[in-house]
Order: C-alpha cells, then structure tokens, then sequence
C-alpha cells in the first residue's frame, strides 16, 4: 500500500504543522514519525540501520526505543511492529510500502521535504510506484526559508548554540551553499514533478497564507485531498505553531546578501506565479538591492 499523497516541501515552509494537522484528520493516515526519506537517499545497510548519524536512522532509532519503552511499561504495542521495520527493515519498495497500512479506508500520505529535489529520473520512480498519487508542495519566500534554514543550523550545539555567534563566512557558506540552494530552486523542483504529474494532482501552497488564515489554508488542503473540509474537523489549536523558530531576523547586511542572491530567482517566481505572496517576496527583495 503506497501513500495516496506525498507532502514535498518546502523545507521551513509549514511541513510539520501540516503533519501534526493532517494527523489529526479521521480519514488520513500519517506515519508516527514525519520524513521516512526512502526517495531521497540510498538504501543504508544494517549497520548504518544501527549506527549511523543521519538525522533520518537515527529519528527511526529513537521511535523504536520510545516503542519499546512504552510496550515495556504496559502501553498498547500497536506501534511497535511499525517502529521495528522501519528501523530495522532493509530498505526496498516493498519495505516502503508496508509503513502505510490499510486502516478503515483512511487516505495514507508522506510529508518528506527532501523529496522536493528529487530529479526528474527520481520522480518518474515516484510515480511509476503511485501514479496517481497527489503533490502537496508548500512555498515559503526565499529570503525567510535560506535564513530559518541557517538559524536552524547554528542553533544547534555542535554549530556553536547560537546565530549570532556564528562568523559571517560560516553564514554565508551555509546560505549560499548547494544543499539550501536546491531546497529553494522551486521552479526547478516543479519542473521534476510536473514531468511526470499533471497539474490536477499537484497543489501549490504558500507559507503566507498558512500564516494569514491558517483554518482556511488546511481546509483548501483537505479539499484538494478530497477528505471532509467542514468545520468539524479543523482542530481548535489550528493556529499553534509547530516546529517554530525563534523568530532571529538577519543582520541588514546578511539580508542585502540574500536579497542579491534571491533576486532573480524571486522575480521569476512572481512572473510564474503572480499572485500576492510573491508580489510582496519580490518588493522585499528590492527594499534591500
């Protein structure tokens, strides 16, 4: 049983608060641990099932000790069987298929942002495995997701605990390094999909609505899913934020950087797209040319 959605991206743009939502929903199934990141890397062996750091074995590693603790205590276990082959599993299509159970009819679905960069030879993998799956890709303005992405990064202890610390070359190599550029090149991470998915089976949402009306912004999600929108199952704390940063602005010159670096890639998606969010991406970018 493969997802009959994925969730792709972007990376800072909304991913876990659309996870913990969706959830939620009686008629969605979610995996107990977001990002499986079977697309986007390769098949790691046992040991590094085991050992390895990778955030992705070593989130699958935690959820098996979580599991087996909870069992140990007197918890249900329905959980555990899961946690064991997703941990423990060898990596393969079948093994990708068996995270995703039949449960009561429930819509299955991935929420992974690494899957955004996956090239078009990747994609047609995708899609040779659920053609008819549906593509939930959310867009965040360039300029805040390059530097959420490094805030991230540094605050984390063995980057030094704290953004502000960090040498401005330390900055600049990680905002303008590959990895946060193929994560922000959204056009060309849409061209890949559009390659092989038609434009009925792929919603394009924009981190600005989410923020401006977030009850309204799922509901046109759970439409485009086709599962019940009403009111009745829009959870109450719809508005908490999930995964939040800490909200650090970038020094002005560090923005001036990203507005020069972004710009073009900013005014192409206003020309793709033309609607109001990026409208405002690119006015922001020219305040600081």
């Amino acid at each position: 049983m493969f997802p009959d959605f994925l969730g792709i991206g972007a990376q800072k743009a909304g991913t876990t608060w659309l996870h913990h939502n969706l959830a939620r929903h009686p008629q969605i199934w979610m995996p107990p641990t977001k990002e499986l990141h079977y697309f986007d890397h390769d098949p790691p062996s046992l040991r590094r099932r085991l050992f390895a750091k990778p955030a992705h074995l070593a989130t699958a590693r935690r959820h098996l000790r979580e599991q087996i603790v909870r069992t140990l205590r007197g918890a249900p276990d329905r959980d555990l069987g899961w946690a064991l082959r997703y941990c423990l599993g060898r990596r393969c299509d079948a093994w990708y298929a068996g995270l995703f159970p039949e449960e009561g009819g429930k819509k299955r679905g991935e929420i992974c942002p690494g899957y955004a960069r996956l090239s078009a030879e990747q994609v047609g993998r995708v899609h040779a495995l659920m053609p008819r799956a549906r593509i939930v890709y959310l867009l965040r303005n360039p300029l805040e997701r390059s530097w959420s992405a490094v805030a991230m990064r540094f605050r984390k202890p063995r980057f030094g605990g704290d953004v502000a610390a960090a040498s401005e070359e330390r900055l600049r190599a990680f905002m303008l390094g590959p990895k946060v550029a193929r994560h922000g090149d959204y056009l060309a991470n849409l061209a890949a999909w559009r390659s092989h998915y038609p434009e009925e089976q792929i919603f394009i949402g924009f981190f600005d609505r989410l923020r401006e009306d977030p009850r309204a912004f799922l509901r046109e999600i759970l439409e485009f899913l086709e599962v019940d929108s009403s009111e009745e199952v829009i959870p109450r704390d719809i508005e908490e934020r999930r995964n939040p940063g800490r909200d650090e602005r970038p020094p002005e010159h560090l923005l001036r950087l990203l507005a020069r670096h972004h710009h073009e890639q900013i005014r192409a998606l206003h020309a793709h797209f033309a609607n109001p969010w990026t409208e405002r991406w690119l006015a922001e970018a020219e305040r600081y040319l």
